[in-house]
């Protein structure tokens, strides 16, 4: 299974914490970035870091990142390892993903119908969302044989690189729909990854007329997945579910028979809790 970490960490974050918009730049608060920039330092591959590791990472210069990680430190959000001065992530900062899952519409809506879906199937049930060119799980339920243990809530992906994505991609409006197939870049992150632009392009497209999307093996190593584009009252892309099996339980032929009907029914339903129609 690729690595999460696998481009420049500094660079990474600067990404995602990019400016949403031009708008109001008066109010824009620099030093906040620059403390999340600090927690985006920390990844799976990287959860213990030095302050110089962390000054490096960032690329902010050592007393700031100082300053910043004090800060951190004493607001609860970092933990320091008094004998090796490592640094790592807080279990307090869980408190906002709780806060998240249990306040947002989406979620609520979509559990009995991920429910549902894994009863029908047996196979392990995602809900994502899109943020920038990325998705992200903020829901699951595993199936019995699960790809990757190391898969959680929370994990951020190439949008185009999975079903969910895919079918996101396809509802998305032209403009913003052709800013992600040009911004997203391309790599063989397994043996079959998509690697060009046209091949992605067509498939997007695929997806929108089918109305579901299959990838095998996009991003991480061994998994079918199969995923269909959730949409509220106004007919927006919200989100997307996704049944995925294990390639060596599954071929595509396989999940197109058994996993695209609970994933095109679990969709609807949850786009009708919504409020499409």
């Amino acid at each position: 299974m690729p690595k999460a970490g696998k481009s420049d960490k500094a660079a990474e974050a600067g990404g995602r914490l990019e400016r949403r918009g031009s708008g109001h730049r008066g109010l824009f608060v620099n030093s906040i970035q620059k403390g999340f920039t600090v927690l985006n330092a920390f990844s799976r591959e990287r959860p213990r870091l030095t302050l110089a590791a962390i000054t490096a990472s960032t690329g902010l210069d050592k007393s700031a990142a100082q300053r910043f990680v004090y800060t951190l430190h004493e607001l609860g959000l970092l933990r320091k390892d008094e004998e090796t001065k490592q640094y790592s992530l807080s279990p307090r900062l869980l408190e906002f993903a709780y806060a998240y899952i249990y306040s947002d519409g989406l979620i609520e809506r979509a559990q009995p119908f991920l429910v549902e879906a894994h009863e029908r199937t047996g196979e392990t049930v995602n809900l994502f969302v899109l943020d920038g060119n990325d998705i992200i799980l903020v829901s699951r339920i595993p199936g019995r044989n699960v790809v990757s243990l190391n898969i959680q809530v929370g994990l951020r992906m190439p949008a185009l690189y999975s079903a969910t994505g895919r079918v996101i991609a396809s509802r998305l409006p032209p403009e913003q729909r052709q800013a992600l197939l040009r911004e997203t870049s391309y790599h063989a992150h397994t043996p079959q990854s998509v690697t060009d632009r046209a091949e992605m392009t067509a498939l997007v497209e695929k997806a929108g007329k089918d109305g579901y999307s299959i990838t095998c093996s996009q991003w991480f190593t061994g998994d079918v997945s199969v995923g269909a584009a959730i949409v509220d009252g106004s007919g927006r892309v919200v989100g997307a579910v996704s049944t995925s099996a294990p390639d060596r339980d599954m071929k595509v032929a396989d999940a197109r028979k058994k996993l695209v009907p609970a994933t095109v029914e679990a969709a609807r339903k949850i786009s009708v809790a919504m409020g499409a129609y």
